[in-house]
């Protein structure tokens, strides 16, 4: 079935089946997106999945991360939130963080006792 076959087909459908339709294309069209965001096919990214010196995958724009540092901890306590936000580098502790200086360029970050 050609394309104009198909358009004069849906144009004899109720109204109420057409916004239906039209609905249903724009979220197929949101979920491609965003799964294609999600394969590194969308390189507009600012937050990447990596190992240890080399990008693996780009995240969706301004992904925030989250890890857990502290297994057994109650809820939100063992965990530290980061993302990018203005040009620098946001992380945030459930609890109270210590910042240890490695190096100019590095540093560790663990929750004080």
């Amino acid at each position: 079935m050609s394309e104009t076959d198909s358009a004069a087909r849906e144009a004899r459908l109720p109204k109420w089946a057409q916004e239906e339709l039209r609905q249903l294309r724009r979220d197929l069209a949101a979920e491609r997106e965003q799964v294609a965001e999600l394969k590194g096919e969308n390189p507009d990214s600012n937050t990447y999945w990596t190992t240890s010196h080399e990008v693996v995958a780009p995240l969706p724009r301004d992904t925030r991360v989250g890890f857990r540092l502290a297994e057994n901890a109650m809820p939100y306590r063992g965990r530290v939130l980061v993302h990018v936000e203005e040009g620098r580098l946001v992380v945030r502790g459930g609890s109270p963080l210590i910042i240890r200086p490695e190096s100019s360029s590095a540093f560790s970050v663990e929750f004080s006792e």
